[in-house]
This record gives structure tokens, sequence and C-alpha cells, in this order.
């Protein structure tokens, strides 16, 4: 598979696919994840999982934390991240519920658009959650 320019992330560093393919291969688990921004209500990540030496899929993983670490339920909190979650949805992410009161978003990318979908997700997020 021919590798693309390393991809800027928006001044967040560079995302390079053939680097997180080769931290695959070394992991006991076939898999290798990055986070690229981390914030009290989100987290964005990418990463890799090895079907085989030559066969792997990359994705983009987002928590949206839907309860603050004080404990106190803010519904307008709560509505924003609904809807974000809601337009993840519609881009084609998976939701699951995890451990700590968050929501796991993934979706599978092509190498040469993760820095394009890390770009529009992060943007998605911070525009539904007022973090502009």
């Amino acid at each position: 598979m021919g590798w693309e320019k390393l991809a800027k992330t928006g001044g967040d560093g560079l995302l390079n696919p053939e680097a997180l393919v080769e931290e695959a291969k070394a992991s006991k688990h076939g898999e290798a994840y990055k986070t690229l921004d981390s914030r009290l209500s989100y987290r964005i990540g990418v990463g890799v999982r090895l079907r085989s030496s030559e066969n792997y899929s990359f994705f983009i993983e987002i928590l949206v934390y839907l309860c603050p670490a004080s404990g106190n339920l803010d519904l307008e909190t709560l509505e924003k991240c609904l809807a974000c979650l809601k337009e993840l949805e519609k881009r084609g992410y998976s939701l699951t519920c995890q451990d700590g009161e968050c929501v796991s978003c993934e979706t599978t990318v092509p190498a040469e658009r993760l820095a394009e979908e890390y770009a529009v997700s992060k943007s998605l997020i911070e525009g539904a959650l007022n973090l502009q």
C-alpha cells in the first residue's frame, strides 16, 4: 500500500499512518492508538487494527463525556452532547455506551482521509458543545 504524505492535523501535530501500522505490528493485540485532542468534555484519537500483516483498517474514535467529574448534572450540557452525538451518528459513527459516563463514537476511515475526518469531527464537536 502506498503512503500519502504525512498529514497535518490542524496544528495539533503530525498524523503518521505508517507509524501507527508499525506500532500495531509490534503490539501484542495488533492495534495502535494515538490521542490527538483531549478536553474535559471529549477526547479524539486515531488508531489502526491489523487483520493480517498487510490488511488493516484505520479508525477515528471520539469519546463524548456526558457527566462532569463533579457529578453535578447539567441538562443544558447534556442536550449539547446529545446534539453532538446525533451529528456524529449522521456522519456514520457507531455509538457505544462506555464506563465513566461517556459514549464512544467510532468510524472507519481510509488512511488518506484521517486528517480531513479529524478536522471535520473536531470542528463539529467544538461547535455543538460551544467550545470554539
